[in-house]
């Protein structure tokens, strides 16, 4: 939706007040206005329309201004925080304006101001942030058919900069980092690439440009040049990088402390996936874009939301580094004696990653520094179940975690045990820390008992038992009498209010007190803030630590979490060598193993350079799409350092993963469901290399057979011969299989059915061999055709066999 007013903001037709918000409106004219009126947010014009239909609240109207109604809607501003997180997590943004000052008097107009802006890759607040996700904001660039993509999470502390040579290679990461906000140069010619994100940002090409880029990163990281990041200053890719600096800073957030680094080629250290890659495979989202029956959702039962967010990266991020990966094996291995101690503990460790991040950027509640504090008071508890394993990597996390018993001493003293959700409603730092904030408290503690014991010498002294003292926001202390004794009422009692039965009084030494009572707040609240922010002050030494404790905590849950899965899951240890190929014995297939209600039917597995393509054949349904998919599904799980579903597995070096399963078009862009299988063979033949595994499920199906045949023959001799990747193709194209006569490298395997009376029984087991059958009539009668065309088929295919 674009959220632009056309208006004239200029007109003197208009009211002050809808002046005002039409001048706050055009700072930002692609985002919501919550304008505060009162005790509530309203909106107006097209902002209050988008948002009574998308949020279903009440549309109204206030009046008219310059001729028109002006459409109006609004939320609680009590309540705000609510609608505000609803709309972020749809993925629009948002600009708070508050109230600031009161001119209640003269009908003059209320001061107002922008005091915050909200959009999806930019939040810091708990309230708005998913869990379980990260929340990359991104931003690209295109310069002689190159790709510039950077990338920062603020919440995480990460930034980072990669270069693409193709859409292909840029939507792939686009998919793997899943930014909630992109932007982009007003001038960029592929916008069709990104155009259905929820939130995508042309930005003005000044943003983009080389030289300020490269004077802000400098600045940010306080270096003379980037030449310690690897990166030249006439690189390109410094263009996106700097652009997300200054949005950033445009959204109010003017440091960034914490972002120390910027990563240069960040992906190099990965197995390469594609996008359609990770789409058939079913690594966090499932085809339907849902959470359930994907890798991710049988193995990632971590316990801390921080450590999921970790285990999701890995996933997606597979390594290709054998030393870090082998390390995560051995703590695996090793964890399995202890994860029954150490998840109930590490529970209720919160989410310090994003704690951390907060308290570098001086925006943590006083509820963060609480549940910090809980956080690093059970850290010694881990500390003593990791003292008792040896493993020099654990020994290293355990470092990383670190004590923390000064700033936990400091955090007791200082932070109250039940403190207020905003440091501005006070209450939140504790008694005995500071002797001027106790003396003001005692001033409004005390100030009960001085009016308790001045109520009871008046009734007293002027014999009036109906006399009390009393409090409100309006009138402040007042005295109260019934009417009955208003004849007992001396004379310097000044009457404020008559009511039907009672008259109230104030008297000069009642006021006088009332003064400083509500000075001694106000002194009070104002001390409080003060100490508050010093609380910061005294945090930032720390600050490096706390990071290093939050990553590591996350890398304990991730392999304690991959641990109890090996045990429970009945996982093996995978072999990780240098050498080329894939070994897997009774493998298993690790997502539909756990939903089938029947036990899962293993298969084995050599790929090698000996074996380097295995050609599959079998009936639909018969296991080969599954087959395939756990291969690679359990080499993403070994270099991550997870254990896998098999009985034996040695898988070698594997630099990029490719994949081509399932048909499908893209009517949007032209492309038929035969162009996306052919541009999808066409991206693995350019860009697969020897050590890649290559998927093919079915391959030149949408065009004649003896065509599709050809490219299929053409298609795999490329593969073979040219790239020498490890390749499984299915096919129906039994024709397909005589290229094992001619090619030692290849070798044929069939899934078999069992026909009797016309039903199919799936034996799901893979055998050396080919299967010079389909059953493709016998599959098709499970789908409910009419049993007289299932009959007409098999006449038809009696004749066409006799016939050939």
């Amino acid at each position: 939706m674009n959220k632009k007013i056309n208006i004239d903001i200029h007109s003197n037709n208009h009211t002050p007040m809808i002046k005002q918000y039409l001048s706050l409106k055009s700072q930002y004219p692609n985002m919501l206005l919550f304008y505060q009126m009162g005790d509530f947010y309203e909106l107006f014009y097209e902002d209050a329309k988008y948002i009574s239909n998308l949020l279903k609240i009440t549309l109204t109207k206030k009046g008219y201004s310059n001729g028109n109604i002006i459409p109006m809607a609004g939320v609680p501003c009590h309540a705000s925080e609510y609608y505000l997180s609803k709309l972020v997590k749809l993925g629009e943004s948002i600009v708070v304006c508050d109230q600031v000052k009161e001119n209640f008097s003269n009908n003059k107009l209320i001061t107002r101001k922008i005091v915050r802006v909200i959009t999806p890759g930019t939040i810091t607040d708990e309230s708005f942030l998913e869990e379980n996700e990260d929340n990359f904001i991104a931003a690209i660039w295109k310069e002689k058919n190159q790709f510039g993509y950077a990338i920062l999470d603020i919440s995480l502390g990460f930034f980072g900069v990669s270069r693409h040579l193709n859409i292909s290679s840029l939507l792939s990461e686009i998919e793997r980092t899943n930014p909630k906000e992109i932007l982009y140069p007003e001038d960029f010619s592929d916008v069709f690439i990104i155009k259905n994100r929820k939130c995508i940002r042309k930005r003005p090409l000044v943003e983009f440009d080389l030289e300020t880029a490269y004077k802000l990163l400098n600045l940010q990281f306080k270096t003379y040049s980037l030449n310690g990041f690897g990166i030249e200053k006439n690189d390109f890719i410094i263009r996106p990088a700097g652009c997300l600096l200054q949005y950033v800073k445009l959204m109010h957030i003017t440091v960034l402390p914490h972002i120390q680094y910027l990563k240069n080629n960040y992906m190099e250290d990965n197995i390469l996936m594609h996008s359609s890659t990770r789409t058939s495979l079913e690594i966090t989202q499932n085809i339907l874009g849902e959470t359930k029956n994907t890798l991710s959702s049988i193995l990632n039962k971590t316990v801390t939301s921080m450590g999921s967010r970790m285990l999701n990266r890995w996933l997606h991020s597979p390594l290709k580094d054998f030393k870090i990966v082998r390390n995560r094996h051995e703590s695996v291995k090793i964890l399995q004696l202890f994860y029954k101690e150490l998840q109930p503990i590490l529970r209720q460790v919160n989410d310090l990653e994003r704690i951390y991040t907060r308290l570098a950027l001086r925006t943590a509640l006083p509820h963060d520094f609480i549940r910090m504090r809980a956080t690093l008071q059970i850290l010694p508890k881990i500390h003593v179940i990791l003292k008792k394993i040896k493993l020099k990597h654990i020994q290293n996390i355990s470092l990383s975690i670190g004590y923390f018993n000064e700033i936990v001493i400091f955090l007791n003293k200082a932070i109250s045990i039940n403190p207020s959700r905003f440091i501005r409603d006070g209450g939140v730092i504790s008694d005995n820390y500071n002797i001027h904030l106790d003396e003001l408290r005692n001033i409004k503690i005390n100030s009960t008992k001085f009016i308790k014991k001045f109520e009871k010498e008046e009734k007293n002294k002027l014999m009036i038992e109906s006399l009390k003292i009393r409090f409100n926001n309006i009138i402040g202390y007042y005295i109260q009498v019934h009417k009955r004794h208003i004849h007992l009422i001396p004379k310097h009692y000044i009457r404020i209010q008559t009511l039907k039965n009672t008259e109230r009084y104030s008297i000069p030494l009642l006021k006088e007190y009332e003064e400083k009572v509500s000075n001694a707040e106000i002194q009070a609240l104002f001390l409080e803030k003060k100490l508050y922010e010093e609380i910061f002050d005294i945090i930032v030494p720390y600050l490096d630590k706390l990071k290093a404790s939050a990553l590591a905590l996350s890398e304990l849950d991730v392999l304690v979490n991959l641990s109890e899965r090996s045990v429970s899951l009945n996982y093996v240890c995978p072999i990780m060598t240098k050498k080329y190929g894939i070994s897997l014995l009774d493998s298993r297939h690790p997502v539909i193993e756990c939903f089938l209600k029947t036990p899962f039917i293993s298969n084995s597995v050599v790929l090698s350079k000996k074996q380097r393509m295995i050609v599959i054949t079998g009936p639909n349904m018969g296991g080969k799409s599954t087959y395939m998919r756990q291969i690679a599904l359990i080499v993403i799980m070994a270099w991550i350092g997870s254990f896998v579903p098999a009985k034996f597995a040695s898988i070698g070096i594997i630099d990029k993963i490719f994949t081509r399963i399932g048909s499908g078009d893209d009517l949007s862009n032209g492309y038929s469901t035969f162009m996306m299988e052919m541009t999808d063979m066409s991206n693995i033949l350019h860009n697969a290399t020897c050590n890649s595994l290559v998927l093919i499920d079915e391959l030149g199906r949408g065009t004649s057979t003896n065509e599709g045949l050809a490219l299929a023959w053409s298609c795999s001799q490329y593969l073979i011969n040219k790239i020498k990747s490890m390749t499984l193709l299915s096919t129906h194209f039994v024709e397909l299989t005589k290229i094992s006569l001619i090619n030692k490298f290849v070798k044929n395997f069939h899934f078999t059915a069992v026909e009797s009376h016309s039903h199919i029984a799936f034996l799901y087991k893979i055998k050396n061999g080919i299967s010079k059958k389909s059953y493709g009539i016998s599959v098709a009668s499970l789908s409910g055709l009419p049993n007289i065309v299932i009959q007409h088929a098999k006449e038809k295919l009696i004749d066409l066999e006799e016939n050939m």
